[in-house]
Formats: C-alpha cells, sequence, structure tokens
C-alpha cells in the first residue's frame, strides 16, 4: 500500500506543478477538506477555485523528500514561482482513501516570501484582459 501512497502523492504533487489541473481534480474526493498556513476550504470545487490564479505565477515543483505512512504522505517541495519570491519551501500532508483518492491536505509554506506571490499573482490578473460573458 506504501508504494501506492508514493506513486500517487507523486503525481499529485507533479500535476500541481505542471499545472495540469484536470489531473488534481481527478485525484480528489468529493469532499476532501483542506488546511494549513492558507485558507481552510470544504470540498473539491472549493478547492480547486483558487488553484488556476495559483498557477498563473508557478513554474512548477520540485521534491525535495516525501514520507508515506499508512494512507497518508508528507510532501516537501520548492514551489518555484515566476516572482520575486522564486522558490517558496512548501509541505503538504495528503490523506488518501481506500480508493487512492486525497481527503485531506494540511498545507504548510513560507508565508515570509507569500507577499511577492500574491503581489505577482495581482500584477497578473490586473494586466489580463477581461473577460465578457
Amino acid at each position: 500500500m506504501e508504494q501506492d501512497i508514493r506513486k500517487l502523492a507523486t503525481e499529485y504533487n507533479r500535476a500541481f506543478g505542471e499545472g495540469r489541473l484536470d489531473r488534481v481534480t481527478e485525484m480528489l474526493h468529493p469532499d476532501v477538506e483542506f488546511d494549513g498556513t492558507a485558507k481552510p476550504t470544504s470540498g473539491r470545487d472549493a478547492y480547486m477555485s483558487g488553484l488556476p490564479r495559483l498557477v498563473s505565477v508557478l513554474e512548477g515543483n520540485e521534491l525535495r523528500d516525501l514520507i508515506v505512512e499508512g494512507n497518508r504522505a508528507f510532501i516537501l517541495y520548492d514551489f518555484v514561482t515566476a516572482s520575486p519570491a522564486g522558490r517558496v519551501l512548501s509541505g503538504e500532508l495528503v490523506t488518501f482513501d481506500d480508493d487512492g483518492l486525497i481527503t485531506r491536505i494540511t498545507l504548510l509554506f513560507d508565508h515570509r516570501r507569500w507577499p511577492e506571490v500574491i503581489a505577482e499573482i495581482q500584477r497578473k490578473a490586473a494586466a489580463a484582459p477581461a473577460r465578457t460573458s
């Protein structure tokens, strides 16, 4: 089971780092719980709603370490951004159900660099052409 969890956790981190949000969505349980140093959310749609803005400044994730115990994995990685912050040290404790879906994510990151990331997200959003319905 630990090898399956290791493979799933690696795929989740890679998909997110590559901006493949469709794959991230597929890996989440509909009732996934998210918390940690970011705004807590409940449910797949709520979790996914903020990711497109985040991916707009993401250059990739660089895995540092992965620890698996039972149905949980701790993923330590550099969240590499196209912002003055550059690399932001991050960690996620991810819990999987028996079907291999993610049921809980606890995110920790170096909050000292986060204002630079947010400023770049806001700059990109302001520079983007307005959408019409």
